[in-house]
């Protein structure tokens, strides 16, 4: 069976010469010939949709399973700061600074300071970093869709795309 690339150049290449043809013999043969060529490119159709569906289950089993050990990577680190969080809190308790095992050492260390932010508005300006101003384009375009205005610096553009369902 030809490539969907040959079929859809054969089709165009046969509505062409169906409009230069001159007998009625000649036009007949060309709708025969492009309704063949129709329904190889259903056939094609229906091929590809078999394909992405397998494509798509087998992204989805591998997303699944991505989301499966990540769920468990999130459930091993939880478990290790608990752990940690309770050996520490027994340290303190018992005001050992140091303990040495076999296989390391634990110590009780400071960590580095933070600063967080009770009230935004009395930290002074020298200390804030401006932020670049972002545009809302969901914003726009719903403006856009509701007038139909058009808006300096923007192109308003709908593409083209196949959906199977």
């Amino acid at each position: 069976m030809a490539s969907l690339y040959e079929l859809s150049t054969a089709y165009a290449s046969l509505v062409d010469a169906y409009s230069e043809a001159e007998t009625d013999e000649e036009r007949a043969e060309l709708i025969d010939a492009i309704v063949g060529i129709q329904g190889d490119i259903h056939q094609k159709g229906e091929d590809y949709a078999r394909i992405i569906r397998n494509v798509e289950s087998e992204g989805k089993a591998f997303q699944d399973e991505g989301n499966r050990m990540l769920s468990h990577a999130r459930a091993c680190k939880n478990l290790v700061e608990r752990l940690k969080g309770t050996y520490l809190d027994a340290l303190k308790m018992t005001g050992e600074k140091e303990v040495k095992t076999s296989i390391g050492k634990w110590r009780i260390q400071n960590n580095p300071w933070s600063a967080e932010i009770l009230d935004w508005e009395k930290i002074p300006i020298e200390y804030r970093t401006p932020q670049p101003d972002k545009v809302d384009r969901k914003a726009l375009i719903d403006r856009f869709k509701e007038t139909g205005e058009i808006i300096p610096g923007v192109v308003f553009k709908q593409e083209m795309g196949i959906r199977f369902r």
